[in-house]
């Protein structure tokens, strides 16, 4: 019987054993937090609207891809993405607003399911909020907002994990720190993960690498991990023009 305890011991330290070659935050406890609060956190987390350069790679069975990409966001719901090739060489521009996404330019091998699935994978890093407000009536899936019925907390000496139990899904979150800073998230429904983001390699109070893992369920295709690497970041005190955001090159 210790024997097999000693097993599954083992099973579940490798299961947990996958780690990220980054620097995450240092473990400290968080201040005395809400549901409320833990949602402030977790939704203050970028800007309202900012601009970045980074460096995306792409891990998916044997094969990697990395691209660069120009993001210009407006929260919460409308962004505008460009790949290049590490050349320089233009691969998309897409366009997104709430739910939908309009493809500006796409070469041959962006397809419109690969552009979807970069569409989402922006939303869940960049745009996605929470809404807490108990009582909600749970009805449709809110495309990029989880509406928060009830929050569950435990609190450590290492910071404090936030299960948030939303309308359309449930979003387990670990804060660290005075001020919380979120160090990793993870989407489930039905009390399965449909992807996690983890958050490392802080500067001036945010990270610049951020690293997704799809198990291939919205996907709809293998399991991936989207690695980003920003290089370059610009808060903006204003609200970007209407224009950036129209459809059409050079927009």
């Amino acid at each position: 019987m210790r024997t097999s305890a000693l097993i599954l011991l083992l099973l579940t330290l490798v299961g947990c054993a996958e780690t990220d070659p980054y620097k995450r935050l240092e473990p400290a406890p968080t201040p005395e937090l809400t549901g409320a609060a833990v949602t402030a956190a977790f939704n203050e987390r970028w800007p309202e609207q900012f601009k970045c350069v980074q460096t995306v790679t792409i891990d998916f069975r044997i094969t990697t891809r990395t691209l660069v990409g120009y993001l210009v966001v407006q929260r919460p719901d409308r962004f505008r993405l460009q790949g290049m090739t590490e050349q320089g060489l233009k691969l998309f521009d897409v366009v997104g607003d709430g739910s939908t996404e309009t493809v500006v330019f796409a070469a041959e091998e962006f397809d419109g399911k690969v552009i979807t699935n970069i569409a989402r994978d922006i939303r869940r890093v960049f745009l996605l909020s929470a809404l807490f407000k108990p009582g909600w009536i749970r009805t449709r899936p809110d495309f990029g907002h989880l509406r928060v019925d009830e929050a569950q907390l435990q609190a450590t000496e290492l910071g404090t994990r936030a299960k948030l139990l939303g309308q359309s899904g449930d979003l387990s979150v670990n804060l660290v720190g005075d001020p919380a800073h979120v160090d990793w998230y993870e989407y489930q429904q039905s009390d399965r993960p449909l992807y996690r983001v983890d958050q490392y390699d802080w500067r001036e109070q945010r990270p610049s690498t951020i690293v997704l893992r799809e198990p291939g369920v919205q996907s709809d295709g293998p399991p991936y991990k989207l690695t980003i690497k920003i290089t370059e970041f610009t808060a903006r005190d204003k609200p970007w023009p209407d224009r950036l955001f129209e459809p059409k090159e050079g927009g």
